[in-house]
């Protein structure tokens, strides 16, 4: 009867091991999916709300971007549409749904200066500036004995 007993006893054992590994497990997934959460889905949903809050806000005069990249002016606003005014011609007006409105901002149209040119190197060949072109030792000196280059597709005589 010993060794019946001790058959019972291993198997009631390893069914209460078996038990407690499941309710690791979950316990492990639930912790997994807190921090997806977290991590994830709490942002989104954050970023979400402040954008539905942006487009519901959006008035009549306001300048807008569009999800497409066009700046307009918020003409009249109708239920889930805005009447947009593109460009400056005044004469445009786009119907468009709140929900294409990526942002609440005035565009830039305001020249930039052209930036000045970098003078232009005196060689035709190498500029002035040789440490910059990436030249040997030897390859400085010859340019500047003026020697020409030997090599394969060098011109014959």
């Amino acid at each position: 009867m010993n060794g019946l007993s001790l058959i019972l006893e291993s198997a009631s054992t390893s069914s209460g091991s078996a038990g407690g590994s499941i309710w690791g497990m979950l316990a492990i997934y639930a912790v997994f999916i807190l921090i997806l959460y977290f991590i994830l889905i709490r942002p989104q949903r954050k970023q979400q709300k402040e954008t539905q809050k942006m487009q519901d806000n959006v008035k009549n005069g306001d300048w807008v971007l569009l999800n497409d990249g066009m700046y307009g002016k918020v003409v009249n606003s109708i239920n889930d549409c805005v009447i947009v005014e593109l460009g400056t011609n005044k004469s445009v007006m786009v119907p468009v749904l709140r929900s294409q409105i990526a942002g609440v901002q005035e565009p830039n149209l305001s020249e930039n200066k052209a930036e000045e040119k970098d003078a232009e190197p005196t060689d035709a060949v190498v500029g002035d500036d040789v440490e910059e072109d990436g030249l040997s030792n030897y390859e400085k000196a010859a340019i500047e004995k003026g020697e020409k280059k030997k090599g394969l597709f060098r011109k014959k005589k």
